[in-house]
């Protein structure tokens, strides 16, 4: 402990700290009193520096920036004083501020902790081009310069010279991990690479990713913040440090892509070469197609191919066929048959699986191979075991494209479910599908809509610019992800509200209204600014206006933004106190309801979401303005909002268990009766 307390340093730097963490319940005695937490001074010297602070404090109970916090801390002097003054208690209390402290820092430093965590795992060490940026990290945290170089020092900072070059195994797993599981998260084949993600081929220009990785951003802020947008998150880092960095890159990508391709092929090269001795051109051919699907370029898996096949030391048969034998009048005499070595008798069906597997018929594959394996001797274990094992995975393969097709057919998704099809139809001919749904049929059926939509797609991007949103619209709607229409879509802006005004009225409730976008069938995202600078989203209506029944109480309006919504995308946001128009103050407040109304809406229901807010859905007669009202847990009511939709999200929930709710109909003045949740 320092022998002379000095005031303005104590000012400047024990009561600024405990004034922005939000008071002295964010703080502990020995902050409060200067008192070192680990070296205890002796009773005399904190006595004497209580009565230092206790002056200090004394004198600045007139200070304009912390009077009120001296206030606080004059009236709990005695009992915080008390705490540290006797030895015992002041023992008791430094173990327990200390956890305080550690749990304290914990919360403190898990924003850059965890920014940190990735960097390492991703490049096991911290980059040094990177540093900078975790010290912004850490000052979103409040953390100072200092503390984020102390937490650095626990770990290796990478120069550019130890960094090493293209992509890493251990990256290349972790995109891999995150590919498989997005599939799985989403009920779909995984991914092959980063570049199949974006729905692109290897051929893809930058242009091209760029675009399409942008697309999948603005797809991924309106997810809720679950396991899938965690993922979807990461493998957006990937792709953004991986293959949108230009040409270069999207090549060293494909090249590290090469090498797992390498991996995976190389043991059903093997097993083609032991049952042949070469690599057969319908093997080859087989294993070609394969190495594409597994997001190769040709060039590069023509190359893979071979260098597996010449590790193996198996030469590569030509793709020529031998010319049909020349007809003659005299037969000629047969050939001896040639007597099938003992013990080989399995070559015949496991090649006449092989032969089945490659033109797409994996069920008689499995029949064949299951011949195969009933003769096999010892010499024929492996090879058969080999081509079981791919059969096997075919027909795993086989079984989840036909669940995400029907899924996808069910939703009317038919460019995701031609895709399935299209590809079942190449490898899985003869699997049925699930409850009988036939191949050819849902084939015709899926590409008739594409066809169809792509002419919609067409004579919207021709039409008049006005229309076209719209009209892109309507082609999303019946045909739901249709890529075409949804990248005309994404070059058409989503117009912004002109202004947005809030105003409370006399129950001080806020009114926020706002000029309706140009844009058609847009949603609103409304949010309230805190006090700290974060934004709540109050709710999400069609309407143009809200009323927000939980703005904490204060003279004036809190300062509200409005957003345009649609199909994913969304404009600028308008806040309520930019500049407006005169005379677009807000309406007053409806007036006591009227004895006549509308029918009370019906099966109101009232359902938390991933993000903490909670949906309120109802059913209700046409073109009545609805008010929802949410009961607080001591007894009053809080107008969520007015609303002409028949559903609205209420930001301002409290957390637990979903609170009741009640919804009124209001047409011309007359109210209904309020229908509870």
């Amino acid at each position: 402990m320092s022998s002379a307390f000095d005031p303005g340093d104590y000012r400047k730097r024990v009561l600024a700290a405990v004034l922005r963490r939000g008071g002295p319940e964010s703080s502990d005695p020995f902050e409060l009193y200067d008192l070192p937490l680990d070296d205890d001074p002796g009773d005399a010297a904190v006595a004497a520096r209580v009565a230092e602070v206790w002056g200090a404090w004394q004198r600045m109970r007139d200070h304009p920036k912390y009077r009120v916090l001296v206030a606080e801390l004059v009236a709990g002097h005695d009992a915080r004083s008390a705490e540290v003054l006797d030895g015992g208690r002041r023992h008791t209390a430094a173990a327990r501020v200390r956890a305080q402290r550690e749990q304290r820092d914990a919360g403190r430093y898990a924003l850059l902790d965890a920014a940190i965590a990735r960097l390492v795992d991703r490049h096991r060490g911290v980059p040094a081009d990177k540093v900078e940026g975790l010290h912004e990290v850490g000052a979103l945290a409040g953390l100072t310069r200092d503390e984020v170089t102390a937490r650095l020092r626990r770990h290796r900072v990478l120069r550019a010279a130890d960094r090493p070059a293209g992509v890493t195994p251990e990256r290349r797993r972790q995109v891999r991990a995150l590919l498989d599981e997005f599939g799985r998260l989403t009920d779909a084949p995984a991914p092959p690479t980063l570049l199949g993600l974006l729905g692109l081929d290897p051929s893809a220009s930058e242009q091209q990713v760029r675009a399409g990785a942008a697309a999948w951003r603005s797809r991924a802020r309106e997810l809720p913040p679950t396991r899938l947008r965690t993922v979807l998150d990461e493998l957006l880092v990937h792709v953004a440090e991986l293959v949108e960095p230009g040409a270069a890159a999207i090549a060293t990508y494909l090249d590290a892509v090469a090498a797992d391709v390498a991996e995976h092929l190389r043991p059903r090269v093997r097993a083609a070469v032991l049952v042949e001795d070469r690599l057969v051109a319908e093997d080859h051919a087989h294993l070609l197609d394969e190495a594409r699907a597994l997001g190769l370029d040709d060039a590069r898996a023509r190359r893979v191919l071979a260098e597996v096949a010449a590790e193996l030391g198996a030469p590569i048969e030509s793709g020529a066929t031998p010319p049909p034998p020349t007809p003659t009048t005299t037969p000629p005499p047969p050939a001896p048959p040639t007597a099938r070595p003992r013990g080989r008798e399995w070559e015949a069906p496991l090649k006449a699986a092989r032969a089945a597997l490659r033109a797409g018929r994996p069920t008689e594959a499995r029949r064949l191979v299951d011949d195969a394996r009933r003769v096999a001797g010892t010499d024929g274990v492996t090879p058969v075991r080999a081509v079981a094992d791919e059969i096997t995975a075919v027909l795993d393969e086989a079984s989840r494209r036909w669940q995400a097709a029907v899924a996808a057919v069910a939703a009317r998704r038919a460019t995701d479910a031609l895709e399935h099809l299209e590809h079942l139809e190449r490898t899985a001919a003869d699997v049925p599908g699930p409850g009988g749904a036939d191949l050819a049929r849902l084939l015709a059926a899926s590409r008739r809509d594409v066809a169809r939509a792509d002419a919609a797609v067409a004579a919207a991007v021709a039409g008049p610019t006005a229309d076209r949103a719209a009209a892109l619209l309507a082609v999303l709607d019946t045909c739901p992800g249709h890529p075409g229409a949804q990248a005309a879509l994404a070059a058409v802006p989503v117009a912004p509200p002109a202004w947005v005004r809030a105003a409370r009225d006399g129950r001080g409730d806020v009114l926020v209204v706002w000029e309706p976008s140009p844009t058609p069938q847009v949603r609103y995202k409304v949010s309230r600014r805190r006090p700290d600078g974060t934004w709540q989203v109050v709710g999400r209506v069609t309407d143009t206006s809200v009323l927000d029944g939980g703005a904490p109480p204060a003279v004036e309006a809190p300062v509200y933004a409005v957003e345009a919504v649609q199909a994913g995308r969304s404009s600028a946001a308008v806040r309520s106190d930019d500049q407006t128009p005169p005379g677009t103050t807000p309406a007053p407040a409806p007036g006591p309801p009227a004895a006549a109304g509308p029918p009370a809406p019906t099966r109101v229901r009232a359902e938390r979401v991933a993000s903490g807010s909670v949906v309120v859905r109802w059913d209700g007669p046409p073109g009545a303005e609805f008010r929802v009202r949410c009961a607080l847990p001591d007894g009053r009511w809080r107008v969520v909002g007015r609303t002409r939709d028949h559903e609205i999200e209420d930001g301002g929930a409290p957390g637990g268990p979903v609170p009741g709710y009640t919804v009124s109909a209001a047409v011309d003045g007359g109210r209904s009766a309020e229908t509870a949740s």
